[in-house]
């Protein structure tokens, strides 16, 4: 018993590090206020319902069970639970626990998206909502666009992990949603695109306005009302299937092939795709 609540007490201390890490990125502008506070959010409820359990033998089947009985959306547990796994990994890493009894564990169904077609932009409409940006946030826009990763993730980006010479975009495991480092290849339109704006560092999202308000400001002047969900990394991986093949696509935008497969294959024709893969500024 002594072992165990000595375990929690760490865990716990685990958690709270890993709290005061997010405020920390917040506050150096190295992540999303609402990344942090989703992360905050998850951290009170899990710390709430099993502070007081032996997290060593805690099992995916309890945890998946007291997000299955909250009054939640399926893609709000999901998010709560990709979080848990998260601090799952840093208890393992640190030793205070021998496995991560969510690894391998799959995300909650949401049967209402099954056989749902996703959104994507055509490429006039993307080329539009570029040209009608402010010029300082092209750049972000552009990387969401044609390099595969997540949104939150290019929120953190550097100018100098831009290796534009290279023609790769170096993620450190920190700031990558799944905590490995992420090499990502820079595509011929986006080196074009980007080489005109490039630094020697600094972030590459504006501080200020809200980047919300940017998108909807080049949204409304492109007619694209409403703004899909996602749709820019629905866009990359659709026009990135249909012309660069699943593995290629797999490796940019850290999915799995059949994921891709199921959700992106036959989304747009290639005609198109090669129109995508050809927008310059």
């Amino acid at each position: 018993m002594t072992f165990a609540l000595s375990l929690i007490g760490l865990y716990l201390n685990c958690m709270r590090a890993k709290q005061a890490e997010f405020e920390r990125r917040v506050q150096a502008g190295e992540a999303s206020a609402r990344h942090a506070e989703s992360m905050r959010e998850t951290l009170r409820k899990f710390e709430s319902r099993f502070g007081s359990a032996n997290v060593a033998i805690l099992s995916a089947a309890e945890i998946k069970i007291w997000l299955a009985e909250m009054d939640l959306a399926i893609k709000t547990r999901n998010r709560h639970l990709g979080y848990v796994q998260n601090i799952f990994n840093i208890a393992k890493g640190w030793g205070l626990i021998p496995k991560n009894p969510l690894d391998g564990v799959e995300p909650f169904n949401d049967p209402g998206k099954r056989g749902r077609r996703v959104s994507v932009l055509t490429p006039e409409q993307l080329h539009r909502f570029l040209n009608d940006l402010r010029p300082e946030f092209v750049p972000f826009f552009a990387i969401c666009a044609f390099a595969g990763l997540r949104r939150a993730e290019v929120e953190q980006l550097d100018w100098s992990e831009i290796k534009l010479e290279r023609k790769l975009i170096d993620l450190p495991f920190s700031k990558s949603k799944n905590g490995k480092r992420k090499l990502i290849e820079i595509t011929d339109n986006l080196f074009k695109i980007l080489k005109s704006y490039a630094r020697p560092q600094g972030a590459v999202l504006p501080p200020k306005p809200g980047l919300q308000i940017i998108m909807n400001e080049a949204a409304d002047k492109a007619n694209i009302i409403p703004w899909p969900q996602n749709v820019l990394r629905h866009s990359f991986c659709s026009y990135s299937v249909a012309l660069k093949g699943l593995t290629w696509t797999a490796l940019q935008a850290d999915h799995s092939e059949r994921m891709l497969r199921d959700h992106y294959w036959e989304v747009v024709e290639k005609d198109s795709a090669a129109e995508y893969w050809s927008i310059r500024l």
